[in-house]
């Protein structure tokens, strides 16, 4: 009786252990039909007693097993064999979730399996957190692998018995070993100072210090001298913390060979400094963010009172529009712009300059260069003066004064109106020169030219048309209206007296243009064929062309 006794409560606690185990626990007959279910199987799978008692554990299938995995697992169980296994099931809800099973036989006396015992843990989360690690840790190696910077993994131990914070190195990817010189089988476990020397270690532990010190990212340059050369790097130290203890435990470095640029850097600045061009570095609202030190040998403005000042503040007025155009259009429609602007001078003068202007970057920064072209101008202007006006009378020359001439007969041709022309030339002008000498015969074309421009309006023209001979045009004016102006001309020539008290008398020939006639073949030619008519018949008159 007291075994009997015994035995009851001893199935009582096992019972009451497996309704209260966390595992889901379910028992089947030999043909896969649920007899029982602990209350974490409800938990686990979604279904309750009630729906479980009877059903097959096909149920709980995923789909992911193949047929030939179910044939598997039956012939060995239906043998009186144990089966282990990770297995992805689905839940009532139609969720996947991972479960680490075992499953036993419960024989009978023959040996025969009756009953089949299974135990799932559910181990889903742990499964998905492995899987991401695992992730992470294949994204972390494909990046520490293939990345072009040069990284490398140190370890913050504890403070040794001077009291100091000791640094090893662990590791190296491949770009850090092409690029220094080391491998990681050199480096492992070794201290900077061990590995670089004393001077050189001790560096490189000051900045692993402020890293571990501050628990924040760090980043600064460095020189170094390795055994695959001098280089530049741009070193970026990052903390690993240990979350419990909040301590720095390791310290990620990524190091960015920046040699090259550095190189290049000095150049451009070498550049920058001695070019006897004008360079600015303008912002995208066109104020100067950098001048070079030609602005003060060329303009006199130091380059530090040019900073944050707009350019257009040092633009003549009547050029502001043009270089904000110019400047607008860098990024939108050419990559270069290419303009003339006058550029004030700290004297307050104003000279010519030539800008080109580049925007390489997404930062809206423009690059200009400026150069000095005011003698060029001065140059192009005496250039244009010489080639449009004759240097001995300082009026138009033949060249201009045919450009006159076409121009007003295209406007008479579109728009109508009178146009008429008056030559004239200076009386025995051959005798002036015998007489009292060439300066002499200059000063009287001097003087005749005067004479003349004081009766010009200022919508006519007067050119030298060579030697002795003068051209006037006389826009919107008749044949009569150009006898009266001429007779004008010639009065005021003949009561003058030009230097050496010489008397002057002209001829002059008198046309009117027709818009059907080539304004020199016919204009002209009447004109000219006036003129001579006037000479013949004794010249200090005027004739007019029929």
């Amino acid at each position: 009786m007291k075994l009997a006794e015994e035995s009851n409560l001893n199935l009582e606690v096992f019972l009451a252990a497996i309704e209260s185990a966390r595992h889901a626990i379910f028992v089947t007959n030999s043909e896969g039909l649920i007899e029982y279910v602990n209350p974490a199987f409800s938990r686990v799978t979604g279904y309750s007693a009630q729906e479980a008692l009877g059903a097959k554990t096909s149920i709980l299938r995923s789909g992911f097993m193949s047929t030939e995995y179910y044939q598997s697992l039956w012939s060995e169980l239906l043998a009186g064999n144990s089966w282990r296994e990770s297995i992805t099931n689905r839940r009532k809800n139609g969720e996947l979730y991972e479960a680490w099973q075992i499953i036993s036989p419960i024989a009978d006396e023959s040996g025969q399996p009756l009953k089949f015992v299974v135990i799932q843990e559910d181990v889903t989360e742990r499964v998905r957190t492995e899987r991401a690690f695992a992730e992470l840790t294949q994204e972390y190696e494909t990046v520490f692998t293939n990345t072009q910077d040069a990284i490398f993994l140190l370890s913050v131990e504890s403070e040794n018995s001077d009291g100091d914070v000791v640094f090893r190195f662990l590791r190296l990817n491949a770009t850090h070993e092409e690029l220094t010189g080391f491998t990681t089988q050199q480096v492992r476990g070794k201290t900077p100072v061990e590995l670089v020397g004393e001077e050189l270690g001790n560096v490189l532990c000051t900045n692993y210090q402020r890293c571990s010190d501050s628990g924040e990212t760090v980043v600064y340059d460095e020189v170094l001298d390795l055994p695959a050369g001098r280089r530049t790097w741009r070193t970026r130290l990052s903390p690993v913390v240990d979350t419990d203890t909040g301590r720095v435990v390791q310290i990620i470095g990524t190091a960015r060979d920046i040699t090259l640029e550095q190189q290049l850097k000095s150049e451009q600045q070498l550049f920058f400094e001695v070019s006897p061009d004008l360079f600015a570095i303008l912002t995208p609202d066109r104020r100067f963010h950098q001048a070079s030190p030609a602005w003060v040998h060329l303009m006199g403005w130091e380059p530090s009172t040019l900073i944050g000042r707009p350019l257009s503040e040092y633009i003549h007025p009547d050029d502001i529009d043009s270089t904000v155009d110019a400047l607008s259009g860098v990024k939108e429609a050419h990559p270069v712009s290419v303009f003339e602007a006058r550029l004030l001078t700290r004297k307050g003068e104003y000279r010519w300059t030539s800008w080109n202007v580049k925007s390489p970057n997404v930062d809206g920064l423009m690059y200009a260069v400026a150069r000095d072209v005011e003698e060029n101008k001065r140059l192009q202007a005496q250039l244009f003066r010489m080639s449009t006006v004759d240097q001995l009378t300082g009026v138009s020359n033949r060249a201009q004064g045919t450009v006159d001439l076409h121009r007003e007969a295209e406007r008479i041709q579109r728009h109508g109106g009178k146009l008429s022309l008056i030559m004239c030339d200076i009386d025995h002008f051959k005798q002036i020169n015998d007489n009292h000498g060439h300066a002499v015969g200059d000063e009287a074309l001097r003087h005749t030219c005067g004479v003349i421009e004081k009766q010009l309006r200022t919508t006519d023209f007067l050119a030298r048309w060579g030697g002795e001979e003068f051209v006037v045009i006389l826009p919107d004016t008749d044949r009569d209206g150009a006898v009266v102006f001429a007779e004008r001309l010639r009065e005021a020539v003949e009561k003058s007296r030009c230097p050496n008290n010489i008397a002057l008398t002209l001829s002059f020939g008198v046309a009117e243009y027709n818009p059907e006639e080539d304004p020199e073949k016919g204009l002209l030619s009447r004109a000219d064929r006036a003129l001579y008519e006037a000479k013949e018949a004794g010249r200090n008159k005027v004739c007019v062309s029929t």
